[in-house]
């Protein structure tokens, strides 16, 4: 296996992870910036989209 080269799944999991790492970052960002109100408001609207 050549240097730097990736097994054929090993790229998809970075994109996920970098996926994953910038919805955690953009979560935090909403956090500090509207506080609770905003999270609270969103899991009561899907909770009341799946009814």
């Amino acid at each position: 296996m050549a240097v730097g080269s990736l097994r054929p799944g090993a790229a998809a999991r970075w994109m996920a992870a970098g996926a994953a790492v910038l919805l955690l970052a953009a979560a935090i960002g909403l956090w500090a910036r509207h506080g609770a109100a905003v999270f609270f408001d969103m899991l009561t609207a899907g909770i009341a989209y799946c009814f």
